[in-house]
C-alpha cells in the first residue's frame, strides 16, 4: 500500500523545529503498520534531519557548526556583488537534505530512543513550507 499527502507547515523560527509528533500522527493516520516513510520539503532554504532530542544544546551546536562551515557575509564590508549573500545558503543546502527516509514499525516512526525529526529553517524570514509525506508498506 502507498500513502501520500502534502501538508503545509506554518512559518517556523530560524533553526530546528521538532516535527516528530506531527509525522507520527500522519503515519498513524495512514494505517500502514510496517514500511518506509519518506519526507520531502519543497524548498531549498529548509532542510530535514534526524537529530538528537536528549540535549537541547545539539540544535545550537549544529547551527554554530554550519555557520563555521559556511559563514554569512554580514561582517564583510566589501561585497563583490549581491550574489555573494546567496553563497553560504547554497553551501548549507549542499550539506543539508531536503529529503529523509526512515523505517516505520507498528504504525510509528522507528527511530532511536533519543532521535527526533526536525525541520531546519535557515532563513530569518520563514514562509509557509510544503512537506510531502510518502509511506510505502503494509
Amino acid at each position: 500500500m502507498i500513502f501520500q499527502d502534502t501538508i503545509k507547515l506554518a512559518p517556523q523560527e530560524q533553526g530546528a523545529t521538532d516535527i516528530t509528533d506531527l509525522i507520527g500522527d500522519i503515519i498513524s493516520d495512514s494505517k500502514i503498520k510496517v514500511g518506509t516513510c519518506q519526507l520531502f520539503v519543497h524548498n531549498s532554504l529548509s532542510s530535514l534531519l534526524i537529530n538528537d532530542t536528549a540535549d537541547e544544546s545539539t540544535k545550537s551546536q549544529t547551527a554554530d557548526f554550519l555557520a563555521q562551515l559556511a559563514p554569512t557575509s554580514d561582517g564583510v564590508t566589501s561585497v563583490i556583488d549581491d550574489s555573494m549573500d546567496a553563497i553560504p545558503a547554497a553551501m548549507r543546502t549542499a550539506l543539508m537534505q531536503t529529503s529523509i527516509s526512515f523505517p516505520v514499525n507498528r504504525g510509528k516512526p522507528l527511530l532511536g530512543t533519543w532521535q527526533g525529526i526536525y525541520l531546519w529553517e535557515r532563513t530569518s524570514q520563514p514562509k509557509t513550507r510544503k512537506l510531502t509525506v510518502t509511506i510505502i508498506g503494509e
